[in-house]
């Protein structure tokens, strides 16, 4: 917050209203206080809501980034919870284990940025300058969805006495690279598939599903896994996993016809 209290202004309407009394150009006066906060209301709530329920692409988003955010969020109570039974871990050395999201954070990282430039990039001879269909955005999350699945499979089934601590920790690696690159990828693709400030309502909504999942999945995760078991509660998210796998794969193959069927302003490709 400190920071951005000095940064640059990057809202485009803004930057261009700037320039145009800079040039002593004529500018229209801002619209009233209601109507800004009507437009304010539309964006940020109103509009977010309807795309989560009525809008395909961003409701089958939304839907598989909150359900992993929900699931790496669960770890803050699974992990102390799995290592501290099974393998008597302190709470300390708990929470030392936490760096295998981080490992696969970076991981994650690293491979959106191989893809931009081994991928996307390649694709950019085939259509105008700066005008990639944005399915291509999604070669992260269709690799890294498959990494979603079975991390936390290996972390269930693994995670019990006379295997190592490092196989379960070896997986939440996997998991947090596989969640690392569908989150930057599908946020991407959200962000190039629309257009003005309905990318806004679109992020909206991603954050709204996102950080709502995450808030709600620590609060029943050691019930669950007092219930089930670690290994059948991990089974049981990493089913959720498999059966959202598909999204970026479908939306990779059929984005283009359902862009062209959106209610919203999509960019389209002849």
């Amino acid at each position: 917050m400190i920071f951005s209290a000095f940064a640059h202004e990057t809202f485009h309407p803004v930057i261009k209203r700037r320039i145009a009394k800079k040039k002593g150009l004529k500018v229209d006066a801002p619209p009233p206080l209601a109507a800004r906060l009507r437009m304010f209301a539309l964006v940020a709530v109103v509009r977010p809501i309807r795309m989560l329920l009525f809008e395909p692409i961003t409701g089958f988003i939304c839907l598989y980034v909150a359900a992993e955010f929900g699931t790496l969020f669960s770890f803050f109570a699974a992990v102390p919870y799995t290592f501290g039974r099974v393998y008597q871990f302190s709470i300390e050395e708990s929470g030392l284990v936490f760096l295998s999201i981080v490992i696969g954070c970076i991981l994650g990282l690293v491979t959106v940025i191989l893809c931009d430039v081994f991928l996307y990039r390649k694709q950019a001879g085939k259509y105008p300058p700066h005008q990639n269909p944005p399915e291509h955005r999604l070669y992260p999350s269709m690799i890294g969805s498959i990494g979603l699945p079975i991390g936390l499979f290996w972390f269930g089934w693994t995670a019990r006495e006379g295997i190592s601590w490092a196989s379960p920790a070896a997986a939440m690696i996997v998991f947090a690279w596989g969640n690392l690159c569908v989150f930057v990828s599908t946020m991407q693709y959200i962000t190039d598939t629309y257009h003005g400030n309905v990318v806004a309502s679109a992020a909206s909504a991603n954050s709204l599903a996102r950080y709502g999942f995450a808030g709600v999945f620590p609060l029943f995760t050691i019930q669950m896994y007092e219930k089930l078991g670690i290994d059948w509660a991990s089974s049981l998210l990493g089913f959720v996993a498999l059966a959202l796998l598909p999204v970026p794969w479908v939306l990779f193959k059929y984005g283009p016809i359902i862009r062209a069927k959106s209610s919203y302003e999509t960019v389209q490709f002849g």
